[in-house]
C-alpha cells in the first residue's frame, strides 16, 4: 500500500513539473539580444555628378537635414562657376561659327551666280564662233576660214572649262558649307553638354523621403561652402515606407539563425516599442567585427512587418530577439538527423 502511494506521488510531481519546463523553453531562446541599426529598404545616396574637368565640388546650397523632400526637389546645389565660364566661352565660339557659316553660304552663293554668268557668256561666244565656222562662203579667204575654225575650237574649250570650273566650285561649295555646318553642330553639342552639366550641378531628389547627411572619412558632415571630392556621397534620401534592421551576430549564435526566422525588434527609444520582424538575409561568411576587433561575427538583415514603421528613422538603434520556437528549429532538425 505504501509503495503504491509513493508511486502515485511521483507521478503527480512529474505532471506538475512538466508544464514549467515547457514554459521555460518557450519564453527564452537562450540567445542574448542582438544590437542593430535601422535603415530604409529603399534608400538612395546623393553624390556630386560627373562633370568633365572637375574633381572638387563646392557646396553652394544644401537642404536641411531631417527634411522630408518630394521627388524632383533640389536637395543640393554645387558651385557651377567653372562650368558656366566654359559655357560662356563656348557660346561665343558658337556665335562666331554661325556667323562664319552665314558668310560662307553667301560667298558660295555669289560664286555660283558668277559661274552661271560665266557659262552663259562662254556659251554665247561658242554659238557665235560655231555659226561663223559653219558659213560656207567662197568669198572668204582661206586664212579667214582657218581663223574661224580656230576661234570655234577656242570657244568650245572655253565653254568646257567654264563648266568644269563651275562643277569644281560646286563641289568646293558643298565641302566648305559641310565643314562649317559640322563645326556649328559640334559647338552646339558642346554647348548643350555644358548646359546640361550646369543643370546637373543642381541635384534633385530621385525619390521622396527623409534627408540625412553622410559624414566623410573624418566623421564630419557636409555643410554649405565646403568642398567635396567626386564620388563622395553628401547625403542619403530614405523612403520610410519599409524599414529594416542591419545587425551583426556572434559566430557562436550562427547555428540558431536562418532566413525566415521570426524575431522581435525592440526600438531603443523612450517608448521602447517592440515590433515583429523576419530575418530576410544572412551572411554566408564569418568575418571580424571591425579592424582591430577580432571578434567573429555574421551579418544579418531583419525586415520589419509592413505597416508598423510609423515614426521610425534610419540610424535609430534596436535590439533583435530570436523567438524560442525559431531558436529551437535548427536544434530540433539536427536532433532529427542524428536519430
Amino acid at each position: 500500500m505504501k509503495r503504491s502511494l509513493a508511486c502515485l506521488a511521483l507521478l503527480l510531481t512529474a505532471c506538475t513539473d512538466a508544464p514549467d519546463e515547457r514554459h521555460a523553453v518557450g519564453s527564452d531562446s537562450g540567445l542574448p539580444p542582438i544590437a542593430g541599426e535601422l535603415e530604409s529598404a529603399n534608400a538612395v545616396m546623393v553624390a556630386p555628378p560627373s562633370i568633365s574637368r572637375m574633381w572638387q565640388y563646392s557646396i553652394k546650397q544644401l537642404v536641411p537635414e531631417n527634411t522630408h523632400v518630394e521627388e524632383g526637389d533640389i536637395v543640393v546645389a554645387f558651385d557651377d562657376k567653372p562650368v558656366r565660364e566654359r559655357l560662356i566661352e563656348k557660346k561665343a565660339e558658337l556665335k562666331q561659327a554661325r556667323s562664319e557659316l552665314g558668310n560662307i553660304v553667301l560667298t558660295e552663293e555669289q560664286i555660283a551666280e558668277d559661274d552661271k554668268l560665266a557659262i552663259e557668256e562662254k556659251r554665247a561666244e561658242y554659238e557665235k564662233a560655231r555659226r561663223r565656222a559653219e558659213i560656207l562662203d567662197h568669198s572668204m579667204s582661206r586664212n579667214e576660214r582657218q581663223k574661224a575654225a580656230i576661234d570655234f575650237e577656242i570657244a568650245t574649250n572655253d565653254l568646257q572649262l567654264a563648266r568644269e570650273l563651275a562643277e569644281l566650285h560646286r563641289r568646293t561649295r558643298v565641302l566648305n558649307i559641310s565643314l562649317a555646318e559640322g563645326k556649328v553642330e559640334q559647338l552646339e553639342a558642346e554647348t548643350a553638354s555644358l548646359q546640361a552639366e550646369v543643370n546637373k550641378l543642381r541635384v534633385t531628389a530621385p525619390i521622396a523621403g527623409l534627408v540625412q547627411y553622410l559624414p566623410n572619412w573624418q566623421g564630419e558632415k557636409p555643410s554649405e561652402g565646403e568642398s567635396v571630392r567626386f564620388g563622395q556621397p553628401v547625403l542619403q534620401i530614405s523612403h520610410l515606407s519599409q524599414m529594416q534592421v542591419r545587425a551583426q551576430a556572434d559566430e557562436v549564435d550562427k547555428g540558431q539563425l536562418y532566413v525566415g526566422a521570426e524575431v522581435d525588434v525592440t526600438i531603443d527609444s523612450a517608448e521602447a516599442r517592440t515590433l515583429s520582424g523576419t530575418i530576410i538575409e544572412l551572411g554566408s561568411v564569418v568575418r571580424d567585427r571591425a579592424r582591430g576587433d577580432r571578434r567573429r561575427v555574421i551579418d544579418l538583415l531583419v525586415g520589419i512587418e509592413p505597416g508598423t514603421e510609423a515614426d521610425l528613422k534610419p540610424g535609430m538603434t534596436a535590439s533583435i530577439v530570436l523567438g524560442a520556437v525559431n531558436a529551437a528549429k535548427p536544434i530540433a532538425t539536427t536532433a532529427g538527423e542524428g536519430r
